[in-house]
């Protein structure tokens, strides 16, 4: 209908707020001294669900080499953090347990860099396959992981859930998760 107005004149656009550029940072392995910190900050970052901060002293203890922080340079405030390990079952497969952004630094970078920081010396120790997985209705995670070229997994067992192939109750009663699946080499 010509002359009529179209939605945007009943609702206007809303620009975006301006983002503030990433602070320079550096990436390295967390240690147990940087439980502490770390437990605060992820509680602040955690969008979804309440509760415990923190992934637990046994990460930074026995898996800290596998495990990246992202860290701003000027005064190491952390800004992301993967944790992850090469299965031992399986060993040319490495499992993105978590990874954690800054919600305020979520769209520069740091979580690609921290993936792909994991998967680089595990691809050249011979791993094949990056694993991770997420909650079905986690629009962000699942953004995040395709972007990274992660796909889902829809094989035996699989549904579609909220419109993505997923595994009823992977991790215990009512909770489902999408296993997405890459080359660890990119």
């Amino acid at each position: 209908m010509p002359d009529f107005p179209d939605l945007d004149h009943w609702l206007p656009q809303v620009a975006p707020a301006p983002r503030r550029p990433a602070p320079p940072y550096e990436i390295r392995h967390p240690t147990e001294a940087d439980m502490a910190g770390l437990d605060a900050r992820l509680r602040d970052w955690r969008e979804d669900r309440p509760g415990r901060g923190g992934p637990g002293r046994t990460w930074f203890r026995h898996l800290g080499g596998t495990a990246w922080l992202a860290e701003a340079s000027r005064d190491r405030r952390p800004l992301g953090l993967l944790l992850g390990l090469r299965s031992a079952d399986r060993p040319a497969e490495a499992v993105v347990h978590l990874v954690a952004v800054d919600p305020e630094f979520r769209r520069w970078g740091i979580g690609r860099d921290l993936v792909e920081r994991f998967a680089a010396p595990l691809a050249a120790a011979g791993v094949t396959t990056l694993e991770a997985a997420c909650r079905p209705d986690d629009r962000i995670a699942l953004a995040f992981f395709a972007a990274l070229g992660f796909a889902p997994q829809a094989g035996p067992g699989s549904s579609r859930i909220y419109g993505v192939p997923a595994f009823a109750d992977w991790d215990g009663a009512g909770e489902d998760r999408v296993l997405l699946v890459r080359a660890a080499g990119g």
